[in-house]
């Protein structure tokens, strides 16, 4: 047997298997897709954006949602609305606080663009890193399905959160009631609930006993919460009791303005620092050898000032009472709301019923839903604009021009307006610089 240099067999053998590695170098084959795509996490859908995912169902949504949770068993809260619409509006400010977007996760029948339900949600992070999804049961489906999917939320979440409006004790009880009977029906592996009241909560320990009543779910009611910040305190806090410790692992941070963190900055938007021009050099700082021709050193003439860039506008930053009043104007107006696309918060409204928020919420969903059903037909992303009649209204929706991710979302009377003339006196309504 020939030897290597150092005359130890063993090493002869390594550099032989080195060398065939070069030459020839072995593919490991991934057999789960999704550890190759990298989310091997135990979370429903499949991301296909920053602020997107997505599940593809073959049967109902509120059955196939439902056979996805029991499979991957996530860790996720899930926001219930009681005589109020506030489970979004703490998600946006969640997202808000941190500069993010509140994310979707939209249920696609298999085969088909449209989705059938988007759900909204924000991941937050809890100590050790691992991401804990807050979802609103405010679900963008039809009626039955709606409350379905958000039974199934809650039934399958780790912590069920209640938030509870102002209501007289007899409303309440009618609305607790179909939740107590799923809880007494099953599955319900879901064990707290967490009833914040928004309004005075007098009758709230009553309730929340009567709810728990013959079931293994148990129930806590919290002080009256006036505000997100308050809300997601008492959230972040009855986690950390239930499923962890202050300071520990498995804690969820209390702060609303750390809970969700700051989205990374994508390597084509990373802020760069131009580099230090160096003066022109004389000749003799050169080093020109004498003799050789050399370039006069003559002054430039002054080059004209560039005109700046045009800032981009800042939704935040721009008053929008003034542009909804004159929207308004149009005729047969009934409501109006200027909103935020990616936040689904009002920036101002007038007139009314519906409601800026609610109007906000189904203006964003019906821009997704159209940008959606855009990409899948092969079209591209569109700038989206929509023009919708039912029996008694026509609803006019469509982005600002100038103002990225503001859009305005217009309800007028059918008997008492045109839809063509209302869409073509929109289009020539001034929006604020």
């Amino acid at each position: 047997m020939s030897r290597a240099p150092d005359g130890n067999p063993r090493s002869e053998r390594a550099a032989a298997i080195s060398r065939d590695d070069l030459s020839a170098p072995q593919t490991q084959i991934v057999a789960d897709r999704e550890a190759y795509l990298g989310q091997g996490r135990n979370d429903v859908g499949r991301r296909i954006a920053d602020d997107q995912v997505e599940l593809f169902v073959a049967g109902d949504v509120a059955q196939c949602l439902q056979q996805e949770l029991a499979k991957h068993l996530p860790e996720f809260i899930a926001l219930h609305d009681i005589g109020t619409s506030a489970s979004l509006r703490l998600l946006g400010s969640l997202a808000n606080a941190a500069g993010a977007r509140v994310q979707r996760l939209s249920v696609r029948r298999q085969g088909h663009g449209v989705a059938l339900a988007v759900l909204q949600f924000v991941e937050v992070p809890l100590a050790d890193g691992t991401p804990v999804r807050v979802y609103s049961t405010d679900v963008n489906a039809d009626g039955p399905a709606r409350a379905h999917i958000a039974r199934v939320l809650l039934a399958y979440s780790r912590l069920g959160v209640l938030m509870v409006g102002e209501l007289p004790p007899n409303a309440l009880t009618a609305q607790l009631k179909p939740l107590h009977d799923a809880l007494i029906r099953g599955p319900w592996p879901n064990r707290d609930l967490l009833m914040v009241p928004l309004g005075s909560g007098t009758a709230l320990a009553a309730q929340g006993a009567q709810l728990a009543q013959h079931s293994a779910v148990g129930v806590s009611v919290t002080p009256h919460a006036a505000k997100p910040k308050h809300v997601w305190t008492f959230i972040g806090g009855a986690w950390n009791r239930l499923h962890g410790m202050p300071g520990g692992e498995r804690a969820l941070p209390t702060e609303l303005a750390r809970a969700v963190p700051r989205p990374r900055i994508p390597s084509t938007e990373a802020a760069t620092q131009p580099m230090d021009l160096e003066p022109l050099a004389t000749p003799a700082a050169r080093g020109a050898a004498p003799g050789l021709p050399t370039l006069a050193t003559t002054a430039m003439p002054a080059m004209p000032a560039m005109p700046s860039a045009t800032p981009m506008p800042v939704p935040g930053g721009t008053r929008w009472q003034a542009y909804a009043d004159r929207c308004m104007v149009i005729k047969g107006g009934v409501s109006c709301c200027v909103f935020d696309m990616h936040s689904m918060q009002p920036l101002a409204s007038a007139g009314g019923p519906p409601a800026a928020e609610r109007l906000a919420q189904q203006g964003a969903a019906l821009l997704a839903a159209m940008g959606d059903a855009s990409r899948s037909l092969g079209l591209g992303p569109a700038r989206a604009e929509a023009a919708i009649t039912t029996g008694s209204h026509h609803l006019l929706l469509r982005p600002v021009p100038g103002h990225p991710g503001v859009a305005v979302h217009l309800v007028l009377l059918a008997s008492a307006g045109n839809l063509t003339l209302a869409r073509m006196q929109l289009e020539r309504i001034e929006p604020p610089q």
